[in-house]
């Protein structure tokens, strides 16, 4: 539906977009998903036709549109600032992109009430964009972007600068939108959460470079490198050298010994090659350690020590020391030193019974450790 091949975008001398090549099936919805100043709203520009490629091409339902001029290319847009005209009323907003497109007055009095209809504002077509919630200026901007049927329907961080709750009533509301439309769709984010819930795809981007594209599941549980791993979403870090130990994957770090799972790309390096270990929060346990009789500890999983050691009876649990503890509301992020130097962090349940100082074991299995 969209095909994206080798865009390149230079400023003088700054590369902004870095041969960047990708398609979009029809009706699917996918994210470009990046920090800021990585590229990807100047890449949705030149889809757009809005800015001119350094070199690549644009393909859309087959045909090169890469030298049409932005009203040629059957393309809508939504933007973060809504780009409402304040001086017009709502119908006039959206029948302003009908009558750029050739519509009847008829045809467009038809196609703006049925979008008024959709996006829940049947009653706000006299309202001028001032007289409305921030929310509601989003869904006007939609309906106006919508209204003529475009072949793809292209988003710039539309939801940015709403608050928490409507953000997520927003994005519930504009994926019901572009599920019952069928719209293809190319969304602009930085936001995390939105890239994982929304899409079909997601495209990760950095320095003008693409990262890695592929389905939410696969971007969050299998990452392609450092960049995606540490971006999407939170995680254990640990550093080391991958050995073969009776014909199983193991990563020695200076103080630790990680297990590593069969269902990973460990078989991808090296033995003796240096890796990077990711763990999310979410398959990390924390438990509180065992005062011992001569007033030490252990670990209430059996391994004593962080280091090495034969006698350890679990698999990947090391001691340490709780540093922070966040209650979020529906989870607490609890933040543990290892002894062995690293920071891990938990997801546990709400309000968990342990506290700032207390000594701990943290133990994850060897199936969740993703290798890069």
């Amino acid at each position: 539906m969209l095909e994206v091949t080798g865009l390149t975008k230079y400023y003088g001398e700054l590369l902004a977009v870095d041969d960047v090549s990708f398609h979009i099936d029809e009706g699917d919805f996918v994210t470009l998903l990046g920090p800021s100043g990585c590229g990807k709203t100047t890449l949705l520009h030149m889809i757009a036709g809005l800015r001119e490629p350094t070199e690549g091409q644009v393909k859309l339902r087959g045909e090169d549109v890469t030298d049409l001029a932005p009203e040629d290319r059957n393309i809508g847009m939504a933007f973060q600032s809504t780009a409402l005209f304040p001086h017009m009323t709502v119908r006039e907003n959206i029948a302003y992109g009908l009558r750029m497109h050739g519509y009847d007055a008829e045809e467009r009095d038809t196609q703006v009430q049925e979008f008024l209809e959709l996006v829940d504002l049947p009653d706000h077509g006299d309202h001028h964009p001032d007289e409305l919630s921030g929310g509601q200026q989003q869904r006007v901007s939609l309906a106006r972007a919508l209204a003529y049927e475009p072949d793809i329907l292209l988003l710039d961080e539309p939801l940015t600068g709403l608050d928490r709750v409507l953000r997520e009533e927003m994005r519930e509301w504009l994926m019901t939108l572009q599920r019952e439309l069928g719209v293809t769709s190319l969304y602009v984010t930085h936001d995390q959460e939105d890239a994982l819930s929304m899409s079909d795809k997601v495209i990760v981007l950095d320095d003008g470079q693409k990262q890695q594209a592929a389905s939410p599941e696969r971007i969050y549980e299998q990452p392609a490198n450092e960049f995606v791993a540490t971006f999407v979403g939170k995680s254990t870090r640990f550093d080391g050298t991958l050995r073969s130990v009776d014909d199983r994957p193991i990563v020695e770090t200076d103080e630790t010994r990680i297990v590593v799972g069969t269902n990973d790309r460990a078989t991808n390096h090296d033995d003796g090659e240096a890796v990077s270990l990711f763990v999310r929060p979410e398959d990390v346990d924390v438990e509180p350690a065992t005062a011992t009789a001569d007033g030490g500890t252990t670990t209430t999983a059996g391994a004593a020590s962080a280091a090495p050691t034969a006698a350890a009876t679990v698999e990947n649990a090391f001691p340490g020391t709780v540093e922070k503890i966040a209650n979020l509301g529906n989870r607490t992020e609890v933040t543990v030193a290892l002894e062995s130097g690293e920071t891990a962090l938990a997801n546990t349940a709400r309000f968990p019974n342990i506290a700032v100082g207390d000594e701990v074991t943290v133990t994850f299995d060897s199936e969740s450790v993703v290798v890069v």
